[in-house]
């Protein structure tokens, strides 16, 4: 991953992205695009004053470079910051926007904040963080808002897995990312109640099946496998990443069935990941 895109609307969340976007970048030997995404209608300064196209462009270029350099000298003094982080306008609505950017292939992951009081993912879908992370084509690494979570070496990702999901292609995208950032990968199931517990015989066989699964479609990968019982899949990931000191959290989308039971109440939305621990989607 050697090119990371960062958007930016200059909130706090926006700032910790970031922030946790350039550490990550060095340790990955990366470089970081930060762009802001305006539309015109949206930048009016008031109401009897409508400024020109080229006031609002020059106006958001100025807060880009006052961000960016505001906020790269937090990390490292006496560093030419043009030299080190390339920075973009554009013209558009951010979700759609950021999605296309995704199309280009120029990025490898975007990270961004997330946004919102409920966590990691939001209440409603209609929110960009959630909007870019479900269809962007590159993998989206979400930064917990508040600004209590800074940067540290990611040693243990956690993969939240489904029966259905030993895909050799993510399982091989999921691998090369524990490679380059030196990690351990932990594969989680989680038994809702209405279901056995782990402890009953044929769990027991479901979880021999699905690591033999994942064996051989990635007889390469190194992992613990994990299966865990909880009322909800939320509560119960948010219960492993605590206990086990996780770094990060995998999510793969196209894994419908598990994403069906993940969003399944409106509580799992409430407490959706625990929010002190970044959350990466993947497709």
């Amino acid at each position: 991953m050697k090119k990371i895109l960062v958007p930016t609307d200059f909130s706090k969340n926006a700032s910790c992205a970031f922030l946790y976007a350039m550490e990550l970048a060095e340790n990955l030997d990366a470089t970081v695009t930060v762009v802001h995404i305006y539309h015109p209608s949206a930048n009016h300064l008031n109401e009897f004053y409508i400024p020109s196209d080229d006031e609002i462009e020059k106006a958001s270029k100025e807060r880009l470079d006052e961000f960016v350099a505001e906020h790269y000298s937090k990390n490292i003094e006496e560093v030419v910051v043009a030299n080190m982080v390339e920075q973009k306008l554009v013209i558009g609505f951010a979700a759609d926007t950021l999605v296309e950017m995704s199309k280009t292939g120029e990025y490898d992951m975007i990270v961004m904040g997330a946004t919102g009081s409920t966590g990691i993912l939001e209440k409603v879908f209609g929110k960009v963080s959630l909007y870019v992370a479900q269809r962007a084509v590159c993998p989206v690494l979400l930064i917990p808002s508040g600004g209590g979570v800074n940067f540290r070496p990611v040693r243990k990702l956690m993969y939240a897995s489904e029966y259905e999901s030993a895909d050799e292609n993510v399982l091989k995208k999921i691998g090369d990312l524990s490679n380059k950032l030196n990690s351990k990968i932990h594969l989680v199931h989680v038994y809702d109640k209405m279901e056995a517990t782990p402890k009953n015989p044929e769990n027991h066989i479901a979880h021999f099946l699905l690591e033999k699964a994942f064996q051989l479609k990635a007889p390469w990968l190194q992992f613990q496998m994990d299966s865990i019982t909880s009322d909800t899949v939320a509560h119960g990931l948010e219960a492993y990443a605590k206990e086990h000191n996780m770094d990060w959290m995998i999510l793969v989308k196209p894994q419908r069935r598990f994403w069906e039971r993940l969003l399944h109440t409106s509580k799992t939305n409430e407490i959706i990941m625990n929010p002190s621990i970044p959350l990466m989607v993947m497709h």
